[in-house]
């Protein structure tokens, strides 16, 4: 690897030469004439590019409704965790913390939960003193993403303004987003003091709180199988056989909106 010491320095590719900073210094290197890979690499490789999609999706979704300071390790941390993922196990992200810093368990000793008719619901408990603030304030955000159509279907959001200083009994929260695609319900909380915001990121938090498949949709198809031979009592050529159709029939194949 080269030094950059010129005075302008610069990062990204230029002709067959490739800049780049490490240690707030500049250097070069030059781009490979072939690159060899693997049957494990092209896996690794295209399972990080299916992770990236699924992880893009979900942050243009979700972000825009957030109302936290960006978290500069979000897309590594999303991606890492859809790639253990895999395909079929999005399941994996529930509890994923859009603000590493703090979660949705530093705010509630009773974790809040989400009906299979899409009401959240955070139990009675004594909250817990967050610092200086006089107020939480707990946003649901619901959002529908179609991977297989790599597209937004729809989104969701309710919020409410709990004091710290009144006695709280359970809030319900209802989100329910009907529609095609994959649902995810985050759970958002903000410290409040007054009626500003706590600027503190170790208190305000956004979790996600359930991962909704979509719906199995059933279709029928009939299917009518290869001619098959069957004995029968018939001779050809010094060989009893026929030849018969069978009954064609009808299976369910299950695929998801």
């Amino acid at each position: 690897m080269a030094k950059q010491t010129g005075i302008i320095s610069f990062t990204g590719k230029l002709g067959n030469l490739i800049g780049y900073r490490r240690n707030g210094q500049y250097y070069l290197r030059t781009m490979p004439g072939t690159v060899r890979q693997t049957a494990a690499t092209r896996h690794a490789s295209r399972d990080f590019g299916i992770a990236s999609r699924k992880g893009k999706l979900v942050r243009q979704a979700v972000t825009p409704h957030l109302d936290i300071s960006r978290d500069g390790s979000l897309v590594n941390r999303l991606n890492k965790t859809l790639i253990s993922a895999g395909k079929s196990q999005l399941q994996m992200l529930n509890g994923f913390r859009f603000n590493r810093h703090a979660g949705v368990e530093n705010f509630f000793c009773q974790q809040p939960v989400m009906s299979p008719a899409g009401v959240v619901t955070i139990p009675a408990q004594t909250l817990r003193p967050e610092g200086t603030a006089t107020h939480l304030e707990v946003k649901v955000i619901a959002v529908r993403v179609s991977f297989l159509e790599r597209r937004i279907t729809g989104s969701r959001t309710a919020s409410v303004m709990i004091g710290m200083d009144t006695r709280f009994t359970d809030i319900e929260l209802d989100v329910a987003l009907p529609g095609k695609g994959t649902l995810l319900v985050i759970v958002q909380v903000r410290s409040f003091n007054g009626p500003l915001a706590t600027a503190n990121r170790r208190f305000v938090a956004a979790d996600i709180l359930a991962v909704v498949p979509p719906a199995v949709k059933k279709q029928r198809v009939t299917v009518i199988p290869d001619v098959k031979k069957v004995p029968r009592y018939k001779e050809a050529r010094g060989k009893k056989y026929n030849t018969t159709l069978c009954t064609p029939h009808t299976v369910l194949l299950h695929q998801r909106e």
